[in-house]
């Protein structure tokens, strides 16, 4: 989602898996390592989805 942003051109890409809370559906985002630490915080403000979890690929 964010390869083509300067911070994430260390090459590194990580896995979020997020479950909707009202669906119980999951969904994987890919993210720089930096970026993922700025979308969990964002998950974990929403009270509608939750962070299942992630991992560096």
């Amino acid at each position: 989602m964010c390869e083509h942003s300067p911070e994430c051109s260390n090459g590194v890409t990580c896995q979020l898996v997020l479950e909707n809370g009202d669906t119980g559906l999951e969904t994987a985002e890919y993210y720089c390592k930096a970026h993922l630490v700025l979308r969990i915080w964002e998950v974990e403000n929403d009270s509608s989805m939750r962070a299942v979890s992630a991992e560096q690929l």
